[in-house]
């Protein structure tokens, strides 16, 4: 009995490897993919899912920082890479309840 290959694809942009993600995680449910190998597959393309959205931000922060250069506004934050916002401190409040 010849098996068919498992092809994913391209993997040149954030969506694609998202798409072969979605691909091999229905491929291993519905058993036309060894549980093992494909588990083998996401561990890989969720790396690469990971270098993306970083080489991103990273480049959405230059780009924000030239922005604010030619606009002379105030210096752009860092992106956290953990995803986390920043802590916000309410002064008006301060804690108790109107």
């Amino acid at each position: 009995m010849k098996t068919k290959q498992f092809r994913i694809g391209r993997l040149a942009n954030l969506g694609q490897v998202v798409k072969a993600l979605g691909k091999t995680i229905r491929a291993m449910s519905d058993g036309s993919l060894d549980s093992q190998v494909g588990a083998r597959i996401c561990n890989g393309l969720g790396i690469m899912r990971a270098c993306l959205e970083t080489q991103k931000l990273e480049q959405l922060e230059a780009r924000m920082g030239e922005i604010s250069r030619l606009l002379g506004s105030r210096p752009v934050i860092p992106l956290s890479i953990d995803h986390k916002p920043p802590l916000s401190i309410n002064h008006e409040t301060n804690g108790s309840s109107h």
